[in-house]
């Protein structure tokens, strides 16, 4: 599509392109120069496009605004009319759908309420189940003079009926299960009693066997201890005895220990004395028989040979003569020692 008012502008495009199609060298002086003048030609051409374009537009633009505005207007003179005739449609179609939903809760009501009818004539059984036989009985008896009445089941009249009819079956068959139990549950019972009555017996067999055993027992105990106090008497006397006996024997012990001590000590000290008188004759004896060999070297008389004279002549003991020799040999040490010191 070409526009007529664009032409010159377009015929003097092809010969711009034409003649800046080259490269400027814009580092010299003249180079820049040109491409100045190019740049400033081309863009005249754009800036006289861009005004032309805004002068031709403008018409458009006002026509278009004023289209705008009287559909607008028109637009809201139809809706006027149009909107209170869509209102009065919607109103009724609403109206419908709600008495079309209305209907159909008073009939899903209604089924509801039927089906709940025959749920409650199937329930006989579930409400029998737990119950005795006689309950069940009773149970029967009431389903059987159930009426079914055609108002309250409609079209499920049949469902209905067969619902009676299949839940007496089944509270028949429950009945019978139950009266089997019941009897089984009486058997039982009557074991239980008879099994409880014989284990109270034996219990009690038991008791009586367990009281006499203990009143044995506690006999027994008592004889036993009776023979166990006895026994741990002769036992506390017999250790008493043998106590006192070793208590005896411990003090003869102790008194011969003593006496023999005593003894010993006596031979001891009857040694050590007899050692002593020994060792003291032995001494006398030998100072005595010096004494005689330097009084026969001296010839001259001394005590010693007065006493050897005396025991000679009978006029003394010899153990006295000793005794006397061992004195004056005893005397003249003990001179001849202070002599020395």
């Amino acid at each position: 599509m070409q526009i007529a008012e664009y032409n010159e502008t377009a015929a003097a495009l092809a010969e711009l392109k034409n003649k800046y199609c080259t490269v400027f060298d814009v580092q010299t002086t003249k180079g820049m120069s040109d491409a100045r003048e190019a740049r400033a030609e081309v863009r005249s051409y754009r800036i006289g496009l861009e005004k032309l374009r805004k002068e031709i537009k403008a018409p458009a633009l006002e026509r278009t605004r004023l289209i705008d505005e009287e559909a607008k207007r028109i637009t809201a003179e139809l809706l006027a009319i149009e909107e209170p005739i869509d209102q009065q449609i919607k109103a009724e179609e609403t109206r419908k759908v709600e008495e079309k939903a209305a209907k159909e809760r008073a009939e899903a009501a209604r089924i509801a309420a039927i089906q709940a009818r025959i749920a409650a004539i199937r329930n006989h059984y579930t409400a029998a189940v737990n119950q005795c036989a006689d309950d069940t009985r009773l149970i029967i008896e009431q389903l059987a003079a159930m009426e079914l009445a055609p108002d309250d089941f409609a079209e499920f009249m049949p469902e209905a009926k067969a619902a009676q009819d299949e839940t007496r079956a089944a509270l028949i068959i429950l009945l019978s299960q139950q009266m089997e139990a019941e009897a089984e549950q009486a058997h039982i019972k009557a074991e239980r009693e008879e099994l409880a009555r014989l284990r109270q017996q034996e219990e009690e067999r038991k008791a009586a066997q367990a009281r006499i055993e203990a009143e044995a027992k506690a006999k027994a105990d008592e004889e036993a201890a009776a023979i166990r106090k006895a026994q741990e008497a002769e036992a506390a006397r017999i250790t008493a005895a043998q106590r006192e006996l070793d208590e005896r024997q411990r003090q003869v012990d102790e008194e011969e220990q003593r006496q023999k001590r005593e003894a010993e000590a006596k031979a001891k000290a009857a040694q050590d004395e007899a050692d002593a008188k020994a060792e003291v004759e032995a001494a006398a004896a030998r100072q005595f028989q010096e004494a005689k060999v330097k009084n026969a070297r001296k010839k001259i008389a001394t005590p010693l040979q007065e006493i050897e004279t005396a025991i000679g002549v009978g006029k003394i003991k010899v153990s006295d003569g000793l005794k006397a020799a061992y004195e004056i040999g005893y005397s003249d040490g003990i001179k001849a020692g202070q002599i020395a010191a």
